[in-house]
């Protein structure tokens, strides 16, 4: 069925995430987030030791990042067992084995953001579609990178959420690129906006949840973000925050839980560098100026 009302929304987006940023709660929490990546830019270049410690973060970054994404679809791979499969050591012998390539799909689908961020590319529907691609290794051959085709209609199951008429796709997701490139609206508005109306669209016949993530994350990544892992939860926040938005027009409750997010991202990475500083002068305070030890 024709879901005309998703368009108007789409289309009014950047008009209502700029209003949003001039709500008094939004700004809090963007000025919070602010001042965490503020401080992490201050620490400035990294020397060895620091650099190899945020790339040991990074990896264990990964792993949680995959387990959250395939938990939220239902996957049952834990975390260990994520972190093995990643590492190419462990196949578990205990779970359906389209847990296993969607790990790996997730994971490589980060490469491929990671590789767009770095060229400077804009989200467009050849790279959301590429994203899905690789991805969602977990998909049938023939639907993955291909928009839902005519007849295929889809629904969230558990949510009141109505999804875009799969002849209405390619028009939906063209209008929300269009915002992805629209000036004065805060990245972090942006990025959240994009994601809760690429989940409503649902352009997708499987996968939308992992690749809406990983274009949450190269939105972010582009404006010097770093990426974030939101968790899965029994009591569904992520889920019911967006449904929130999509169904009654509420868009903090997600905002919050992205900011959050992102704060704490930034927070940890600039924690880890700025720890091993603070143990740096500790060992260089115990020596003297003849370099022995008093």
């Amino acid at each position: 069925m024709p879901n005309p009302a998703l368009t108007q929304r789409i289309r009014a987006l950047p008009e209502s995430l700029i209003a949003l940023g001039e709500n008094n709660e939004v700004l809090e929490l963007l000025s919070k987030v602010g001042e965490a990546r503020s401080y992490r830019d201050s620490l400035g270049e990294l020397d060895g030791v620091e650099q190899s410690a945020v790339e040991d973060y990074g990896k264990e970054w990964m792993a949680r990042y995959v387990y959250n994404s395939n938990a939220i679809e239902g996957s049952t791979l834990t975390l260990e067992d994520t972190e093995l499969v990643l590492e190419g050591e462990f196949v578990p012998t205990d779970s359906p084995a389209r847990y296993i390539f969607a790990a790996r799909g997730v994971a490589d689908g980060m490469a491929y953001v990671r590789r767009f961020v770095e060229e400077g590319r804009d989200i467009d529907t050849e790279i959301i579609q590429k994203i899905h691609e690789v991805t969602s290794l977990d998909v049938q051959p023939t639907l993955r990178g291909r928009f839902r085709p005519y007849g295929y209609t889809a629904r969230i199951l558990g949510t009141r959420v109505k999804t875009a008429d799969p002849l209405e796709i390619h028009e939906d997701i063209d209008l929300l690129c269009e915002t992805a490139r629209a000036e004065g609206i805060h990245p972090i508005l942006r990025a959240a906006g994009f994601h809760a109306l690429f989940e409503n669209v649902h352009p997708f016949a499987d996968g939308n949840g992992r690749t809406g993530r990983q274009l949450l994350n190269m939105m972010l990544m582009s404006s010097g973000y770093k990426p974030v892992a939101i968790k899965h939860d029994a009591g569904r926040t992520y889920g019911e925050s967006l449904e929130a938005w999509q169904v009654d027009g509420n868009p903090l409750p997600f905002v919050r839980v992205l900011a959050d997010c992102v704060f704490q991202e930034e927070t940890d990475v600039a924690g880890l560098v700025s720890d091993l500083r603070a143990g740096q002068e500790l060992d260089l305070s115990g020596v003297n100026n003849s370099g022995l030890a008093r």
